[in-house]
């Protein structure tokens, strides 16, 4: 566990300091929450950590059957957390279980796994779980609860409890113990559950966010809460909530009105990189701090990604693939193996895809070498097949050299200017040992009524200090320090 836990044997005085270091209502009224960035996303450590690739993908196939019976579930369309990156630890129950939440501005429900869960549910097993006998608040209520994501789902029960967020505890919270989890997210997790904070109009079963119940129960001074995303590797932020945060941004607050209670939702004027504008005529937006990217429709992100350099992960793997083993393929070729055969050998054949892919790339070589092509021309003629590739949920990755010479990225809102820089909107990961970039800009269609719709995930919150203003139906944006 990143966050330490006391044991019973321990002295009071860790007790204190612990609670200390979980979140504090502070003098000036604030309720302030260290936020905990993860090492890797679980899209990273799935990248990373091959044998837990393998769990995954079985873990997916074998819970399949009640991936579908959820597909009917209460969707949430912005995004899957497979690329979520900070969160919270809470606690529940008059015990204090403690749980890691990640805390979506994308999502309304508070959820964790649940005590109930059977043996067979994996993801249950790799994370905390609550004990509802072990709690003397807890208060039955039994209401179905069902949610369906990009890539999992989660089923299970409400019940209601207090929930403590810092110094604050909000009574009879209703939230979902969670007793199935399939599909792929949640293994890779490094978080239990998720604490939504979007609005209630979207909360499965009705369940007031725990935002309403501080506001409702009169636990802080101002109905806003704030995120300082420090993205700087090893380094911590801060979720606050009741206002905002002076030590962590410099300059006024740009405030854009909300234009659906939903999702904290607004107008985006336009995103452009250089002359070229990819939000003609406007967009509507969504701050959310439950991705690490930002997301923008498919077709108009690859545009997005073609002007800043980036190409697909795939793109990027296969080209790298033919550079170490081009001759090796080429040799076989000249051996009258089958492409089939070639590909096996050079153990392209991991996933369908790859596999595909490599067939076809030696059997454009073939062509090639009919003709007495020399041996880069060939290669050259195998990386022109790359290049087809699609790439997983639209990742595409950029040269980690090239980041001093890449254009900015232009953001308007409420008529001023936000500019990310390379540096800003390019992740830099660890991936087999070494450093590797991922363009921050992935393509995720969201589907009407709620699309088109552009987030803005971490990448965007991070370069700027993000206030959530429930008082006056507003999010505001100043520059993080």
């Amino acid at each position: 566990r990143l966050l330490h836990t006391p044991g019973k044997d321990e002295p009071s005085g860790m007790l204190y300091l612990t609670t200390a270091l979980l979140g504090a209502l502070t003098a000036d009224g604030l309720v302030r929450m260290p936020l905990r960035k993860m090492d890797r996303t679980p899209r990273q450590e799935l990248r990373a950590n091959p044998e837990l690739a393998t769990l995954a993908s079985d873990w997916a196939d074998y819970s399949k059957p009640q991936h579908n019976e959820l597909l009917g579930a209460h969707p949430v369309v912005v995004h899957n957390f497979m690329d979520a990156q900070y969160f919270i630890e809470i606690s529940i129950g008059s015990n204090g279980q403690k749980f890691k939440v990640v805390p979506d501005t994308g999502s309304s429900n508070l959820w964790v796994p649940s005590k109930h869960c059977p043996v067979t549910q994996l993801p249950c097993d790799l994370h905390s779980k609550y004990d509802s006998s072990a709690s003397t608040t807890y208060v039955k209520n039994g209401t179905k609860f069902s949610i369906q994501y990009g890539s999992g789902a989660c089923a299970g029960f409400i019940s209601e409890e207090s929930v403590t967020v810092g110094d604050v505890t909000v009574e009879h919270q209703l939230f979902a113990e969670v007793t199935k989890e399939p599909g792929i997210a949640f293994i890779a997790a490094h978080f239990d559950g998720i604490m939504g904070l979007a609005f209630d109009t979207i909360s499965v079963t009705g369940a007031p966010p725990v935002f309403y119940g501080m506001v409702e129960q009169k636990k802080l001074d101002k109905a806003q809460f704030a995120f300082y995303l420090n993205r700087q590797a090893g380094g911590d932020g801060e979720l606050v909530f009741g206002g905002t945060d002076p030590a962590h941004y410099t300059g006024d607050f740009t405030y854009v009105n909300l234009t659906s209670k939903t999702y904290w939702q607004f107008d985006m004027d336009s995103l452009a990189i250089g002359d070229t504008s990819f939000c003609s005529g406007g967009c509507h937006a969504i701050a959310d701090s439950g991705t690490s990217l930002l997301a923008g429709p498919k077709d108009i992100v690859k545009e997005i990604n073609k002007k800043i350099g980036a190409v697909g992960v795939f793109e990027g793997e296969c080209d790298q693939a033919i550079d170490q083993v081009g001759d090796k393929i080429i040799d076989q070729i000249l051996s009258k193996v089958n492409a089939s055969t070639i590909c096996n050998v050079v153990g392209m054949c991991k996933t369908t895809l790859k596999c595909l892919a490599c067939e076809a790339a030696v059997n454009s070589a073939k062509h090639k070498i009919a003709s007495n092509a020399s041996r880069e021309h060939i290669k050259d003629e195998m990386k022109s097949v790359c290049k087809l590739l699609p790439s997983p949920e639209g990742e595409a990755t950029v040269d980690c050299n090239k980041l001093d010479s890449m254009p900015n990225v232009d953001i308007v809102l409420a008529g001023k200017t936000f500019t990310l820089t390379p540096k800003q909107y390019v992740l830099e990961v660890s991936s087999g040992g070494e450093a590797e970039c991922i363009s921050g800009f992935i393509g995720l269609d969201v589907p009407p009524p709620h699309g088109p719709l552009w987030i803005l995930g971490d990448v965007f919150m991070g370069a700027y200090y993000t206030v959530f203003d429930f008082d006056n139906d507003r999010v505001g944006f100043a520059t993080a320090a």
